[in-house]
């Protein structure tokens, strides 16, 4: 099943995003991880594409929605973005599964309004910022942008951050692919706005999660090193009615590494929210 493109204009920028599903199915909201797109999502949306609204959002600066001038990129800003994006698509109450980064703005999403937040799912991600990953962004920021002298190059050359990963060439090739632009002189480049490796403030989002009711999901990928089980760990803690869930043969870009067993748990998950609060009778809204 192949999605749909559209865009709309909130907070002044235009933001692409990407749909499958029937329009009168629950909105699903996708937000992908840090110097990603809405593309990463391509394998994982249509497995749930029966039943859901499935929107993957590109997050400012990402992917084929616009940089902000003056640039801001701080956990606000993208949360600010989406809460413009579900008022101005009149979605309600929503679904809501990120990674990475993305985990940390739908976190910060449903802190905000959670009873906008039917569940969430967080993928891969700590939920906090220390001192010292900020200053380790920062400095990539100042590494030279690449320029690639062909399409193929950018492709052939994309990496992952961090670079382990078990991901079908194929997938790697096609999210890659999905983040390149050309530029007038024939180059190619990154879509990625690398101003906002800038604008990670050391924060912690965790002590947050106390406040949320609705059913909530930790996944990991069995040998991530961005989310060790300390890590882990401390968030069951903060949300001791959380599920959790380890992917095998998967890093921290799971979705990727091992998309068949994260489609199947993450829908077990979603099915269970959708039945017991009694969505297959009409019940709810």
């Amino acid at each position: 099943m192949h999605g749909r493109d559209a865009t709309i204009t909130a907070n002044g920028l235009q933001l692409h995003f990407r749909e499958w599903g029937p329009s009168a199915g629950l909105p699903l909201v996708l937000l992908h991880g840090g110097s990603a797109h809405s593309h990463w999502w391509d394998r994982f949306a249509p497995t749930v594409a029966d039943v859901y609204r499935v929107l993957a959002l590109d997050l400012r600066g990402h992917g084929d929605s616009a940089y902000p001038d003056p640039p801001a990129y701080r956990i606000s800003d993208y949360a600010d973005d989406l809460t413009a994006f579900v008022e101005r698509l009149g979605l309600g109450r929503v679904e809501l599964i990120g990674h990475s980064l993305g985990g940390m703005v739908a976190t910060a999403y449903a802190g905000r309004a959670p009873a906008l937040v039917r569940s969430l799912v967080v993928v891969d991600s700590q939920l906090k910022i220390t001192p010292s990953g900020a200053r380790y962004m920062i400095r990539l920021r100042h590494f030279p942008a690449p320029v690639y002298r062909s399409e193929e190059d950018a492709i052939r050359r994309f990496r992952l951050l961090p670079v382990r990963t078990t991901a079908d060439p194929r997938l790697l090739a096609h999210v890659a692919a999905r983040g390149i632009r050309q530029r007038s002189d024939g180059s190619w480049v990154l879509k990625f706005d690398r101003e906002a490796l800038s604008h990670n403030d050391p924060q912690d989002l965790s002590p947050s999660l106390h406040r949320l009711c609705c059913p909530l999901l930790f996944v990991r990928g069995a040998h991530s090193t961005l989310l060790p089980h300390a890590a882990l760990a401390a968030l069951q803690a903060a949300a001791p009615h959380a599920e959790v869930v380890e992917i095998p043969d998967a890093y921290h870009h799971v979705m990727l590494d091992n998309p068949e067993a994260f489609a199947r748990h993450v829908r077990a998950f979603l099915d269970r929210v959708r039945i017991g609060a009694g969505h297959d009778q009409g019940i709810g809204t």
